[in-house]
């Protein structure tokens, strides 16, 4: 079972992970042999169970709105007591009702959005970043920069994968008519009229049978294959298995690696410019990043951190990043211009990603109309050969 522990360190820094073990105590018990002090044990939410959280979204419209008060000079409270009942989301509003009684206990914000639980962990550390260094309106401000950027690359990939997305769509459904509607039809004529049928004609009909009589095979091992993907897509053993996969398909993995530099390295250089040190900015990544890999390798680059190494030795050896982000994080170091060099980097790949995306979806809609026009080019020749051998015949 996997265990998420806020604990106190012998230096006095609050930090949260997570742990796996039988049960709580057990937990505990390695916290303490450690030489930390746990304060909180909580259970981590199963692989298909998930705890409610607020949509990007709508987080993005509540920041706009709390950056325009703050630069207008109205206090924290006050803004967010104006706000409470301002946003459409439910979740929102009892979140904000929540924080505002907290904040009149005395908690910080940060500690506030916390305890609720429904706003994403890298937003809390850019908050506490705000707040120790007494610039919380400025780090809102790049915060936002980062999510409307990340919103529209998202929203440009999506856009590049509808149209493929939509043909192999028309393909499945093309061929499930086929075999399903057309194929019986003629399969009740060629049946006793002595037509000779080619050997390719003969595959199509005996496919088209084998098709029909394991419908309820191919509905069950459609179920499993649903169970299958989700449970790819939502364990820690199956996203890690889906990324030891993408990482060895030739070009793809160089891809996908160059995609989660960008993310680790705007991210890093967010809370970095935001004030926070870089060994609780390793600690918020870590929790908070996708990829079951990148999460185990962090763990490695933070205790080198913490035992002293450079950041960028720390990188290295991890063999976390694509080795120019590894670069430009050691000039950043020596130059004391890391965040600046981090934001650099994440553009260049950015750009590498987003070329690299146009230039595939581009080919793969041609390649699959081709594929397309062949496939039931030869079903239909499959098909009708046998009638104009006939129609020759009678002739």
């Amino acid at each position: 079972m996997r265990f998420t522990v806020k604990f106190t360190t012998s230096a006095g820094e609050i930090l949260v992970r997570d742990y796996e073990g039988g049960d709580a105590e057990e937990v505990k018990a390695r916290i303490m042999a450690e030489g930390n002090f746990p304060m909180d044990v909580r259970r981590t939410l199963g692989a298909f169970r998930s705890q409610k959280a607020l949509k990007a979204e709508t987080l993005i419209l509540f920041n706009q709105e709390l950056l325009a008060l703050l630069k207008a000079g109205i206090p924290l409270l006050q803004s967010l007591e104006l706000l409470v009942g301002h946003g459409k989301d439910p979740l929102l509003r009892s979140s904000l009702e929540r924080v505002v009684e907290l904040l009149k206990e005395g908690m910080s914000f940060s500690e506030a959005m916390e305890q609720v639980g429904t706003f994403p962990a890298v937003y809390r550390a850019n908050v506490v970043a705000g707040e120790r260094s007494g610039t919380l309106h400025e780090v809102i401000a790049r915060w936002l920069a980062f999510q409307s950027f990340a919103q529209n690359s998202r929203r440009r990939i999506m856009e590049a994968l509808f149209y493929p997305s939509f043909l192999v769509g028309v393909l499945i459904i093309a061929l499930a008519v086929i075999f399903n509607v057309v194929l019986p039809k003629f399969a009740e004529i060629y049946q006793g009229s002595g037509i000779e049928m080619p050997q390719a004609t003969q595959v199509l009909l005996d496919l088209g049978e084998f098709v029909r009589r394991t419908i309820y095979l191919q509905a069950g091992l459609l179920v499993v294959l649903v169970f299958f993907l989700r449970w790819m897509f939502t364990t820690d053993a199956g996203k890690q298995v889906w990324e030891r996969i993408l990482l060895s398909l030739p070009k793809l993995g160089v891809l996908y690696r160059m995609y989660h530099s960008s993310v680790f390295t705007r991210t890093l250089g967010v809370l970095l410019s935001g004030g926070m040190p870089a060994l609780q900015a390793l600690e918020v990544i870590q929790r908070t990043t996708p990829s079951e890999r990148m999460k185990k390798r962090l763990r490695n680059v933070t205790e080198l951190v913490r035992a002293g190494s450079s950041l960028h030795t720390a990188l290295e050896q991890s063999q976390l990043l694509d080795p120019l982000a590894v670069e430009m994080t050691r000039v950043g170091e020596q130059s004391s211009a890391l965040p600046e060099m981090l934001n650099h980097v994440s553009d260049f790949f950015d750009q590498e990603v987003e070329k690299a995306t146009t230039a595939v979806t581009a080919l793969i809609g041609p390649v699959l109309i081709l594929f397309m026009g062949v496939t039931v080019l030869g079903l239909l020749l499959a098909v009708y050969i046998p009638l104009f051998n006939a129609g020759s015949t009678v002739r």
